[in-house]
């Protein structure tokens, strides 16, 4: 079972959301209430209730409960929900006894009136026609398929992971024939994490782990553990189902984030099942972890996604520029800046005008090339980036000019003389005399790279250290352009 585009609009907080051509692993990202969870709730609606349309299902709602379904509470709107699924031929044949692929476009609205909710099928298409009579049955047979080929893997709910448990007591259960299963999934879970030798289920039916053949209670485990125990028990149980997983990372090392994204990313290459992954872990957000990208945004009151396929053109941009994917979807805006300043001098300075850029979620990064240049305008367009440059403004296109600004001296004109000899001295370097005198007297970048030079060491490539360390005295000046810099990302909403 896959789903292959998805619409849904005046839900919750989605006004409205369109996704095409989605991939076996499609990474949702987006800050805090963006509606990543809202997006895997209106996917996880849409299979429950395929069959709901069909037959005009409807229901009181005394309570008035489901009006928290509507944007706004809006209940004078329909809720929208559309999709197309489709069945490969081996699944056609189980469920159809028919060996041919099949697909399944529908679009179904949710009133609500007078505290009744009703759903209603507006359009229906079997392999892109209307279906006859015959067509309309097998339909049915696909919808009942689907509503129980959905799985939504949340955060944390203790009746769903004591669910799982129970599935894993069962199986751990089986027949001597169907032992083998068991022993496959303990060995799968030896090779994720190997610390744990061996699982076995004790009295009171109790799952207990063998971590370095000390016996464990696995509710007493790491809860990294427990919770990777469970996950990889419903990746390896879900075959053709479609599964929505809600911040796989949480209490999961690095490490356990970067195995199971690989066994993630292995499976749903293989169509063994397909899955929508929200998270804020830039493992699971990677450039190798995933070839399409949802990117959740705010306009005002409303959610929107940002749908981004990682084609290879995508890649290769990424990759000459030495930026993964993740760099820019967990930021709200890119700053670009030249080779006349560093990166900490530019954090430093955007503080002290009073944007912290780690918590505004600017990332700022530096331009090496011209090429640099037109690569980041195609990332622009591509991602609907939020981009500013600080440097050259002369050789831009026209629809970054307006996001840039000039700066056209080096950072060490800003610099105090005072702090750079108190940041010389604090590194072991002690001007003589002679430099001294001259401190007053020449280019402040030039006086540097020779004090250095004559004791054997290569400004350019401490450069960004020594700006870190002048940049962090509180006396450094500010050049007014940052204040301008920070002025066009306030108007442009990059940042609060």
């Amino acid at each position: 079972m896959k789903l292959i585009n998805f619409y849904v609009s005046n839900f919750k907080g989605l006004r409205e959301v369109k996704l095409d051509a989605l991939n076996g692993l499609n990474v949702v990202v987006g800050y805090n209430g963006y509606g990543k969870t809202n997006l895997l709730s209106a996917i996880y609606m849409f299979f429950k209730n395929l069959e709901s349309g069909l037959e005009r299902k409807s229901f009181d709602d005394n309570n008035q409960e489901y009006i928290l379904l509507w944007k706004d509470y809006d209940i004078s709107k329909p809720i929208i929900m559309s999709g197309k699924i489709a069945l490969s031929r081996a699944e056609a044949e189980k469920v159809l006894d028919r060996a041919e692929e099949v697909n399944v476009e529908v679009t179904n609205r949710i009133f609500y009136s007078r505290n009744v909710v009703s759903w209603e099928t507006v359009e229906l298409n079997l392999n892109g026609k209307p279906p006859s009579g015959e067509g309309l049955e097998r339909i049915r047979k696909i919808f009942s398929h689907a509503e129980g080929q959905i799985e939504y893997i949340p955060i944390f709910d203790q009746n769903y992971f004591d669910q799982v448990l129970r599935r894993m007591a069962e199986l751990n259960r089986s027949p001597i024939n169907l032992r083998k299963y068991w022993y496959d999934f303990v060995n799968l879970t030896g090779k994720v994490i190997p610390e744990i030798k061996g699982l076995e289920f004790w009295e009171f039916k109790k799952l207990v782990l063998n971590v370095y053949n000390t016996p464990i209670y696995i509710d007493v485990a790491a809860s990294g553990f427990q919770k990777v125990i469970l996950m990889l028990f419903i990746l390896w149980l879900s075959a053709g189902k479609v599964l929505l997983i809600e911040e796989p990372e949480v209490n999961m090392h690095p490490l356990l984030q970067v195995k199971v994204l690989k066994l993630i990313r292995k499976w749903s290459s293989e169509d063994f099942f397909q899955v929508f992954l929200s998270t804020h872990s830039p493992f699971f957000a990677s450039s190798d972890g995933g070839r399409k990208f949802i990117v959740m945004r705010r306009r005002g009151a409303s959610s929107e996604a940002l749908p981004i396929d990682l084609d290879d053109e995508m890649r290769l941009t990424l990759s000459l520029l030495s930026v993964d994917i993740s760099d820019l979807v967990f930021s709200r805006s890119v700053v670009l800046i030249g080779d006349n300043v560093e990166i900490p001098v530019v954090k430093a300075w955007m503080m002290r005008v009073g944007v912290d850029p780690d918590e505004a979620g600017i990332r700022i990064l530096k331009l090496r090339t011209e090429l640099d240049l037109q690569l980041w305008q195609r990332i622009k367009e591509k991602l609907n980036l939020k981009l500013f440059v600080l440097g050259s403004c002369d050789k831009l296109q026209d629809g970054l000019k307006d996001s840039c600004v000039s700066l056209g001296k080096e950072a060490e004109s800003f610099y105090d003389r005072n702090i750079v000899l108190s940041v010389l001295k604090e590194m072991g370097i002690n001007p003589d005399e002679r430099e001294l005198r001259e401190l007053g007297r020449d280019e402040l970048t030039r006086w540097i790279s020779n004090v250095m030079k004559r004791r054997g060491f290569d400004y350019v490539s401490l450069r960004e250290q020594i700006g870190k360390l002048v940049a962090s005295k509180s006396s450094v000046e500010v050049p007014r352009e940052i204040e301008v810099l920070a002025n066009k990302m306030k108007a442009s909403e990059a940042i609060a």
